[in-house]
Formats: structure tokens, C-alpha cells, sequence
């Protein structure tokens, strides 16, 4: 299981200039974010997957500190409309039990698979392809020495 953070208890709504699909955001407070790599805190732009304990819906989206925002809570996160409804919450809603942990490999790497956005969708599912005709070509030509 993924490395736990915190639980936010409580969605704000991010700005417009922060909202969309292609930036995939998530703001915190700043006591949430380290000032130095490797401690157990979240570093800026790390992937986390937020998971609602209430519907086991989840999504991925990259942490920031508060910016230009007034989070006051530690346990309050800030996303977009897209987040919310991936999440199956309400913007402004308190009460909740949503879990920030850090996003493995293979769930960012699932997450740009199926990213809204065509462009990123597009480049990964090259790049996958890529990689397995590399594997093929790479096995024929070891097939090819006997």
C-alpha cells in the first residue's frame, strides 16, 4: 500500500487559473509540503492519488502548496470541479475522509493512459508502443544468433 500523508476532511475550491484538466492540481496547506527532499512530508508537484475512504473513488493529481490561496485548515485540500466529481464529493463540503498518499508508478503511469487530454493520452500510448516493439526487436535479434 502507498505511503499514507494525511486525511483532508475538508474540499475548497481551487481557482479558475489553477483549475482544468491539463494541470490536474492539488492545493495544500503549507505545513503539508517539505522543504527538503526525502522527509515524510509531500514535496512540491509529487503525485498523489486521492482516495474518498467514504466510495473507494480515487484520482491522481500533483500536490502544490497554498499559493495565492487562504487554506487555514492542515487537513483541508483545495482541487478543481473535475477532482470533485472524480472523487464523488461536493466543492465546499466538510465531513469528508479523503486520503492523500503518494502514487505509485503504475498509477501515474495508468493515469496518463487514460488522460482526458488527448495530447498526453496520445504520447503514452506511443511511447507503450515503442517500448514493446523495442522488446520484440530486441528479442528477435537475440532469436537471430542461433
Amino acid at each position: 500500500m502507498a505511503k499514507l500523508y494525511f486525511v483532508a476532511t475538508s474540499v475548497i475550491a481551487l481557482p479558475s487559473r489553477d483549475a482544468g484538466v491539463v494541470s490536474a492540481l492539488a492545493r495544500v496547506h503549507p505545513c503539508r509540503l517539505s522543504k527538503t527532499k526525502g522527509s515524510r512530508l509531500l514535496n512540491r508537484r509529487e503525485a498523489v492519488k486521492l482516495v474518498n475512504r467514504n466510495n473507494g473513488l480515487e484520482t491522481i493529481r500533483f500536490a502544490l502548496g497554498a499559493g495565492s490561496m487562504d487554506i487555514r485548515s492542515p487537513s483541508a485540500i483545495a482541487i478543481d470541479y473535475d477532482s470533485a466529481d472524480a472523487l464523488g464529493v461536493k466543492l465546499g463540503e466538510s465531513g469528508l475522509e479523503i486520503e492523500v498518499r503518494k502514487a505509485s508508478y503504475w498509477s501515474i503511469f495508468g493515469y496518463y493512459l487514460r488522460h482526458p487530454d488527448w495530447g498526453y493520452r496520445l504520447t503514452t500510448h506511443v511511447g507503450l508502443g515503442g517500448l514493446i516493439l523495442g522488446i520484440i526487436g530486441a528479442g528477435l535479434g537475440v532469436i537471430s544468433f542461433f
